[in-house]
């Protein structure tokens, strides 16, 4: 599919995938606007053309950076999870550490940076799950899972200013009830543990983002 310009920061999907998932619409140029540029995200307006009708729609596209959750366990079987408090919800949120992928980062690195700032730990070795598109309806994040055995701790958090994280360990075996009860409700979080769960794994699980 072409692109609107070679800035354009979202990305195919990982190699692997289907060809089930080929675009079924085509990318008009010359009629991307760039309505909105923040340091979180950036918002357009871009033409697509049906193959199916021929008729074209215009589309409000959020380009946000993927970003990374890792699954961290010890040697207890314990999950190593934060308590933070996210605004879009007014509520506090029990989540895997993660966050954004900086860019040139491929996502193990990230997933082992955002669990060391968030958590202080570090582990063995990482593995990556794969990647999932978080809201493909209008975003162009994915969203990476990173698992990293026996955990423990090397240093103090030091996240973001407006972090306030409490470390909470979970069992393994609680995990699903506590996804049942909304104890555990953010979206892509329940999405990375039901795929550790399961012991499946997604395209792109080689751990490094397609360029």
């Amino acid at each position: 599919m072409s692109q609107p310009d070679s800035d354009y920061p979202g990305s195919p999907p990982p190699e692997g995938w289907p060809d089930s998932c080929a675009p079924s619409w085509n990318f008009v140029p010359g009629h991307d606007q760039k309505l909105l540029d923040t340091w979180l995200f950036k918002l357009r307006k871009e033409r697509y053309s049906s193959r199916l009708s021929d008729k074209s729609h215009d589309f409000f596209v959020a380009e946000i950076a993927d970003a990374v959750h890792v699954i961290a366990t010890d040697s207890d079987d314990r999950v190593l999870m934060v308590r933070q408090f996210r605004v879009g919800s007014r509520s506090d949120s029990l989540e895997t550490p993660g966050g954004l992928i900086d860019p040139g980062e491929d996502p193990i690195t990230a997933g082992i940076r955002e669990l060391r700032e968030e958590t202080g730990y570090e582990g063995e070795a990482p593995h990556c799950l794969g990647a999932f598109w978080s809201l493909p309806s209008l975003g162009t994040s994915r969203i990476w899972t990173v698992t990293i055995k026996n955990v423990r701790k090397v240093a103090e958090p030091h996240g973001d200013p407006t972090e306030e994280l409490t470390v909470q360990w979970v069992p393994k075996r609680e995990v699903p009830a506590m996804i049942a009860s909304g104890d555990i409700h953010h979206g892509c979080v329940i999405s990375g543990l039901t795929l550790w769960l399961s012991g499946l794994e997604l395209p792109g699980a080689s751990g490094s983002a397609p360029n």
